[in-house]
């Protein structure tokens, strides 16, 4: 039979919820679900949603030197069909965005892209939800 001290009950209990916090501070950072990614502006019922990638693929590399990830952390510009800024989001380590935008047509930019090529229009009306794909374009071939 297994005797436990209370003290050791009680340290035993707080180990036990100290890894369920953690565990459950992992988890749900791993989980980049459309839906739980961040949104400026929530008030409209269209959601814009996607993914960001790196175009680029380099030639020859140094040894030793790794190269960057496909996925990109960026800088989202939604412009509406007058070209005219409306969001700015940022994307999360992934590359995964998801903003909310008013019924209407829009056009994404990259901003830190060498490139200022567009993605869309993309038309979005009565609570529609929308994936997007946007290349990043650093120049490098």
């Amino acid at each position: 039979m297994l005797l436990i001290k209370p003290r050791s009950n009680k340290l035993i209990k707080n180990s036990a919820l100290i890894f369920l916090s953690i565990f459950l501070l992992c988890f749900q950072s791993a989980c980049t679900e459309p839906e739980l990614l961040p949104s400026p502006n929530l008030k409209y019922s269209n959601i814009l949603y996607g993914q960001v990638f790196n175009l680029s693929h380099p030639g020859p590399i140094p040894i030793g030197w790794k190269p960057p990830p496909y996925e990109v952390v960026s800088i989202i510009i939604v412009q509406d069909i007058n070209q005219k800024i409306l969001i700015e989001a940022v994307t999360d380590n992934k590359g995964k965005f998801r903003v909310a935008v008013p019924d209407g047509s829009y056009y994404l930019h990259l901003k830190d892209s060498i490139f200022s090529d567009a993605t869309g229009p993309f038309k979005v009306q009565n609570g529609d939800i929308l994936e997007v794909i946007a290349y990043f374009d650093n120049g490098m071939r």
